[in-house]
Formats: structure tokens, sequence, C-alpha cells
């Protein structure tokens, strides 16, 4: 009779930190846009502030993708639980300001704050944790706890929708930010650094490094070995050219469908849809790469995007829906294997560092997607050039993923 195995725990944890951090911070901001556009016009002399309103979405990402290696260098030393708790404490800050704001500035600053708890307590902690968990079946558990960001950004707008309509947008901010208080108790309870922390042994850390788990623990690469291999820079490419592409297309989707002909009902129910395959494709896509290797599994995912890319670019109504679910699926399935691939390519050693660092250049690329994607629409009338733009640089991810070459971690 097998034990449960308390990763299990940890993935559950991750799962559930990332349904809230990043749903209360990326898509359950948006039900609010409209309210908080008229408060700030009341203090300004201008009724076009949506450019510079938006710019808060790329002042969270660069703050938090540049503060992602300080984060995980720092996760390293003196561990995640604690850096955690303190992003946590910063998100219920940051969210409970947000129901006194009165001006663009003070909702810069909010974002600012924002980028710093998502350092701390975001995406690259939670990945770094149950990759030490893990060797055997990584990919599933990397795919199940990625699966919380998709949920998160589906669920979060309902509920603050609900809870707006309920006590106000003020109110709702106030009540929201009890989320990541809530939080804390996950992390302290629930989260532990390492399996040797509960004297246990992640299953198959013998068999992957010849050693026991403290020896897995240290296996790999250091920082400065892993940005001399081509590993590291194709995964760097294909980060920035996908975030890129995927926020583009988030980011317009509604305004592409409404041109397209969409009633605003069916626009709103196609950014669910994308979010919802993006899940799929992300658990799936962890399940495969446990059965058939992560880099096949990559450049499947990769090819599936590529095509529904590609059929965007017709800006044809019959092959609309076919190329959301390609594309939706496509990004899922390679949003995990990236963070799978980069503890698989360069193993646990300085995990922290080398993933915060694909993740600044990941947002980097990001940033880019929204504008660029805007001005090239305004300078062109039409969707169909900036998306031959999102289609090439996605070839190109799908042709670079070939070039990986797999080797065990020392």
């Amino acid at each position: 009779m097998h034990r449960f195995y308390y990763g299990w725990i940890i993935v559950a944890a991750a799962f559930v930190i990332l349904w809230i951090t990043q749903g209360i911070t990326l898509a359950g901001l948006t039900v609010f846009d409209e309210v908080l556009l008229d408060t700030i016009r009341k203090t300004v002399d201008s009724d076009d502030l949506r450019g510079a309103f938006k710019l808060r979405d790329t002042i969270t990402m660069l703050a938090a993708g540049l503060l992602s290696p300080v984060a995980g260098a720092v996760a390293d030393r003196i561990g995640v639980r604690p850096l955690m708790t303190v992003g946590l404490l910063i998100l219920a800050a940051g969210i409970f300001l947000y129901s006194n704001v009165t001006s663009l500035g003070q909702i810069y600053v909010i974002h600012a704050l924002l980028g710093v708890a998502l350092a701390c307590c975001g995406l690259v902690l939670n990945i770094m944790i149950v990759s030490r968990w893990f060797v055997r079946r990584r990919g599933i558990a990397i795919g199940i706890a990625l699966a919380g960001t998709s949920l998160g950004n589906a669920a979060l707008p309902q509920f603050n929708a609900w809870m707006m309509a309920e006590f106000g947008w003020r109110g709702a901010f106030a009540w929201s930010s009890l989320l990541p208080l809530a939080l804390i108790a996950v992390v302290l309870l629930a989260m532990r650094e390492r399996p040797p922390d509960l004297a246990l042994e992640s299953p198959g850390a013998d068999a992957a490094h010849g050693a026991g788990a403290r020896g897995a623990q240290s296996a790999g690469m250091s920082f400065r070995e892993a940005v001399r291999t081509s590993n590291f820079w194709i995964l760097a490419f294909i980060a920035m050219g996908t975030f890129y592409a995927v926020l583009a297309i988030a980011t317009h989707l509604f305004l592409h469908m409404r041109g397209q002909g969409f009633d605003v009902q069916m626009a709103a129910t196609g950014i669910s849809v994308m979010f919802l395959l993006g899940l799929f494709g992300k658990v799936g896509s962890g399940i495969l790469a446990d059965r058939f290797g992560d880099k096949w599994v990559l450049i499947g995912s990769l090819s599936i995007m590529c095509c529904g890319a590609w059929l965007l670019v017709s800006t044809s109504s019959t092959t609309f829906w076919p190329a959301l679910v390609l594309f939706g699926l496509g990004w899922g399935g390679l949003y995990t294997l990236l963070q799978l691939l980069v503890a698989d390519c360069f193993g646990l050693k300085d995990l922290g560092k080398i993933l915060g660092t694909i993740t600044v250049l990941n947002t980097l690329g990001g940033a880019l997607g929204p504008s660029l994607t805007g001005l090239l629409f305004d300078k062109f009338h039409s969707y169909s050039v900036p998306f031959i733009v999102i289609a090439t640089l996605v070839l190109l991810a799908t042709l670079l993923a070939t070039g990986i070459r797999l080797v065990p971690a020392r």
C-alpha cells in the first residue's frame, strides 16, 4: 500500500495561491475599469485616458518581471515561505489601497506594489517549490499548479462583479483585500521547503540523480553555467515570443471579435473560452510530458498554437472558433512546458535565479505585445498585419524548440 506523498499538498497549495494572486491582479481587475475611469476623469481635464490608464498593467508586469530574479535569489537563500508571506501582505495592502483611489498617480503606485507582490508570491516561487518536491511526475505537478492561473482569471472577474454589486466598488476592493491575507495561513500551514524537511524523499530522486533527496536538491547547473548554454537562450526567446503573442491576443481579442460582428456577450465569452482552454492545455501537457518527454510535447503545443495563430490571420468568421481553440490549447501547453523544461534542463541548484531571469525576458516580450499590436492596428486599420507578426513569432518559437538538447542535470 502506497503512502500519500506530501508533495501533492504542496501542489494544491500552489494551485490556490496562483488562483488568487493571478486572478486578483490580472483579469479580476478589469470589471472595475469603467468606474475607475469615471473616478479619474473627475480629477483631470481630458476624456482620452484609456492609454494612460492601461499603463498600470505594464507597470505591474515590468515590476514583477524585473524583480523575479531578485526574489528567486532571495528564496534560494532564506526559503520560499518567508518571501511568500511578505508578498501576500504587500498584495493585500495594494488591493486595499485601491478602495481609496482618486487619481491616476495613485493607481501607478498601487500597481508597482502589485508587481512587487507577484515577484514574491507569484509564478516563479510557486514553480520553484513544486519542482523541489517532484522529480518523477514533475510535469503533471507543475501543470496542476499552473491551472490555478487560468481558473483565477476565469473566476475572479465574476466574483468581483458580484462583490461590486453587493458592496459598491470601494467596498469590493476592501473585502477582496482579505483574500491574500487568508492565503498566509495556507503558506504557513501547508508549505514546506523541501522533502527532507519532513524526512521524505522525492519519488524518483535516486534514479534521476544517483543520490538521496538532499543531493537532488543541489544537483544542476549554476546560473553562470546555465546562461552559457544554447538551451537557456532558446527557452528565453520562446518565452518572449510566445508571451508577446498571448498577451497581444488576450488584450485585443474582445475588440477583434467586436470588429468581426460578434455581440458584446459573445466577445466576452471568447475571452473565457481562451482561458479555460489554456487550463486544459496546462494540465494535459503536464500529463503528456511525463509520458512522452518535455521537448516533444513542447514542440507539439507550439505547433498547435502556431496553427491557431495563422488561422486568426485570415480574420474569417468561419475559422475564428477553430483558431481560438487551437491557440488556447497550445498556449496552455507551452506555458506548463516552459516552466518544466527550465527545471529539467538546468536542475534545482540555481533554479530561482535561472527561472527568474527567463521571467524577466518573458515579461519584456509580454509588455510589448498589447501596445505594439495596438500601434500596428492604428497604422493599418486591421488586425491582419499585427496577427501576422504574432503568428510569425510563434512559428519561430516552434522551429527553435527543435534545437533544445536535453541532458541530465549534474
